[in-house]
């Protein structure tokens, strides 16, 4: 009877796997697709109030008064942000659910000695996010350090082929566009903006600085701890600006001040 009931779990995992995808994926492609969509009517209301912007406050008068406006708001932009919501939750239930039974399901059949509580997928799961949200992280930073590689490579040729010099990062160059740039004052601006984000008083710091500092502000302004309006800005701030005091970028930063 135990067998019997452990096949019945595991079946039933097996099956709520496969609907919970189905479900997520179909969402998913739902939330991207109003999503696009809501970013088009930006750009068109931007588009109409420009062209008629002594027409302005007339037509957004009008608007907040018309149901239809308030639809277009829910339907494009409210229902994607609660979507996202909602197939994060999804997926966490798909995982820790589904792990869960299927233990259990094995447990019954005698594959398993034990199986976890519920709770400990759900850790489980959590750390998964983690590390995955880790690995996208510094796939990002190694990204960005090519980018700023092949800047001052080129910015180097640059004056390597026209014979001149240059010093720190001071001096420019400009493009076939004939705009000018400069990727050393550029660099060190982006640096220091980091460091004040996350709140240090000096810009000599060295990376294991920026972890202890990052851990700091990210539990104080993660948006699942701190309820506050402007928490998810500022905890994306964090996390850009931890994303680019690498340990490569701190010295480059260091070697351009000598």
């Amino acid at each position: 009877m135990k067998k019997i009931f452990g096949k019945f779990i595991i079946g039933l995992s097996k099956f709520l796997d496969k609907a919970l995808g189905l479900i997520v994926n179909g969402l998913s492609y739902v939330v991207n697709l109003l999503s696009s969509i809501s970013v088009f009517l930006v750009l068109i209301g931007i588009g109409l109030l420009t062209l008629s912007s002594f027409l302005a406050p007339l037509l957004i008068g009008i608007l907040i008064f018309h149901p239809g406006f308030w639809l277009v708001v829910f339907v494009f932009f409210i229902v994607p942000f609660l979507g996202k919501k909602f197939i994060s939750f999804l997926r966490y239930i798909n995982y820790s659910l589904c792990e869960y039974l299927n233990d259990y399901g094995n447990f019954l059949l005698g594959n398993n000695r034990g199986y976890s509580s519920f709770k400990e997928y759900k850790r489980k799961y959590e750390r998964a996010q983690e590390e995955q949200r880790q690995r996208e992280r510094e796939e990002r930073q190694r990204r960005e350090q090519e980018e700023w590689e092949r800047r001052f490579n080129a910015f180097n040729e640059y004056f390597s082929n026209q014979g001149g010099f240059y010093t720190g990062y001071q001096g420019y160059y400009q493009n076939a566009g004939g705009t000018s740039y400069d990727p050393y004052s550029d660099f060190k601006n982006k640096f220091e903006n980091a460091c004040r984000v996350l709140e240090f008083n000096t810009y000599d710091i060295d990376f294991y600085q920026v972890k202890l500092q990052y851990r700091k502000l990210a539990k104080k302004y993660h948006p699942d701890l701190n309820r506050d309006r402007d928490t998810t800005e500022k905890f994306q701030e964090i996390n850009s600006a931890f994303e680019f005091l690498t340990e490569e970028n701190i010295k480059r930063y260091n070697q351009m001040k000598r």
